[in-house]
């Protein structure tokens, strides 16, 4: 079966192998430190990315709501214009997004001349955010 030289050759090699504990606590450490390093670095980038999300979804929304302020303040006969002044939906009054305030402005620059402006603003995360102003010039016709 096998030689004693053989055998002699499995005890050295048997004995190496349980000399070995395996890995020591500074490996361990190391490696646990590493690891958590790459996870506080992706949910970082994922609370990031979630936020920037947030934000383009809202300014999205202001902008639509500006736009459409305007819109309305172009569909009103011109000579009434100088008695619209300013108009103010608080939160909670646009309907479907509770979240938005809008100002929509008609001044005159001059009788043939208006400046018509919407500003949004939306509350996320319980801070107000900077408006969103959209400005146009309508023109007598």
């Amino acid at each position: 079966m096998f030689t004693l030289t053989e055998v002699s050759k499995l005890k050295n090699n048997l004995s190496e192998n349980l000399n070995q504990k395996g890995f020591s606590f500074i490996e361990v450490l190391i490696s646990i430190t590493i690891l958590a390093l790459i996870v506080v670095g992706i949910l970082t980038m994922t609370t990031v990315h979630i936020r920037s999300n947030s934000f383009a979804q809202h300014h999205t929304k202001a902008v639509q709501l500006a736009e459409e302020g305007v819109e309305n303040m172009m569909r009103i006969d011109f000579a009434q214009l100088a008695t619209y002044g300013t108009q103010s939906d608080a939160y909670g009054t646009i309907p479907t997004y509770p979240d938005f305030a809008r100002t929509t402005i008609a001044t005159a620059i001059d009788p043939n001349n208006y400046r018509l402006t919407a500003q949004v603003t939306w509350v996320s995360q319980g801070r107000n955010s900077s408006p969103v102003t959209l400005t146009v010039l309508r023109t007598a016709q």
